[in-house]
């Protein structure tokens, strides 16, 4: 029900079928060979995109987030 100033309260919950897809997917992740000269020629550093997935994987807590954003 929207109230007169049309604002409306938005609720951040994320379907936990989503959140399980989401890590499946990353646990899929295929990583790309290792070329130590690149630099940041080819695009991000590799230890720490590997570093960023296993921390979504494994430490992220979309729940904790979702209530913060109540």
């Amino acid at each position: 029900m929207a109230n007169i100033s049309g604002i409306e309260p938005f609720v951040v919950q994320i379907p936990e079928a989503m959140l399980r897809d989401l890590h499946e997917r990353l646990a899929r992740t295929r990583w790309p060979g290792h070329s130590p000269d690149a630099g940041r020629a080819y695009g991000t550093n590799l230890a720490y995109l590997k570093d960023l997935v296993a921390y979504w994987r494994e430490a992220y807590d979309w729940r904790a987030q979702e209530r913060l954003l109540r």
